[in-house]
């Protein structure tokens, strides 16, 4: 019988290509997509995806309604979890991340899952799991992490940890780009910044579900790349053709004025800062996606016929 994996945020980009590496392996998974509204044409496309994925219609806020959708759809337990949360989600806290948590890794363990993959953020490579961070969507993490480690033992339940950088999936074409582009300029001036594709957390995370024996326990920071912005200026007019987008800087800190945790999380890459370990990534995972990569493949931008 094919295990169960769980994947919370499944029409996100981050549990959507955690369910697109799943399908990609060669291992046998039935995969139950959590989604609000099991027949919105995001939710049905993604079902169209694979036989193996079944849609379970819930939400955090009841994850003990969540659960009993789940193992009634496939008559049995849930084995594994892939969870993330969305911080700029609509009404979403980072108070809330840790309010919808707690109860759903309690409902993890009353139904004896046997291993949860959490989509955390890195806060400085190994230093994370004792660095809260003074970010509240980091420190909501940090948080979580912990809860996890404390409870999980009661059920003999294993987990991993995924903590991302920065995600290259910000920069795609739109104002959320050219936002977060005038702030990287702004705040980090000269200091690199490391970046992951969502893709390849997808990645980490199959291989995590493929090789829970391996990977049980571990606490791993991902970063496909590491550039200061002049780099990735260059890299972006040398694949498009164009200069990299940009707004006004007025628009930036009128935005940065009325979101605060950005401001915290960008004042913290220039006094921290992400590490993770793009060598040991590597060797895991020759084919980790770099900036230029991304842009050519992943993006959406025009490319140049010289990029």
């Amino acid at each position: 019988m094919a295990r169960a994996i769980l994947v919370v945020g499944a029409t996100g980009n981050q549990g959507g290509a955690v369910i697109d590496n799943l399908l990609q392996s060669e291992a046998s998974f039935t995969i139950l997509a959590v989604t609000r509204d099991p027949v919105s044409s995001t939710a049905q496309r993604l079902a169209q995806k694979s036989s193996e994925i079944k849609l379970i219609q819930g939400d955090l806020d009841d994850p003990v309604a969540l659960f009993k959708n789940a193992e009634d759809i496939v008559s049995g337990p849930v084995w594994g979890v892939y969870f993330v949360q969305n911080p700029l989600a609509s009404n979403q806290t980072p108070e809330q991340e840790v309010k919808q948590a707690t109860p759903f890794i309690d409902e993890c363990i009353n139904h004896k899952v046997r291993f949860f993959v959490y989509g955390s953020v890195d806060r400085g490579g190994d230093r994370s799991f004792n660095n809260r961070t003074p970010v509240p969507h980091f420190a909501s993490k940090y948080d979580i992490e912990h809860y996890l480690v404390e409870k999980a033992p009661l059920a003999n339940m294993d987990w991993t940890f995924l903590r991302p950088t920065g995600f290259m999936d910000n920069y795609k074409p739109g104002f959320q780009a050219k936002m977060f582009l005038t702030c990287w300029k702004i705040a980090l001036k000269n200091k690199p910044l490391q970046l992951i594709a969502v893709s390849d957390i997808g990645y980490f995370a199959a291989q995590a579900f493929m090789a829970p024996e391996r990977y049980k326990g571990q606490a791993i920071s991902l970063a496909g790349d590491e550039l200061t912005f002049d780099q990735a200026s260059r890299i972006f007019e040398e694949k498009t053709g164009q200069g990299i987008p940009l707004t006004f800087r007025i628009v930036a800190w009128l935005v940065l004025f009325f979101l605060k945790g950005i401001v915290a999380m960008f004042k913290w890459m220039q006094e921290e800062g992400f590490d993770a370990n793009l060598q040991e990534l590597r060797s895991n995972h020759p084919h980790l996606v770099k900036f230029g990569t991304y842009l050519e493949t992943q993006s959406g931008y025009v490319l140049s016929k010289q990029g």
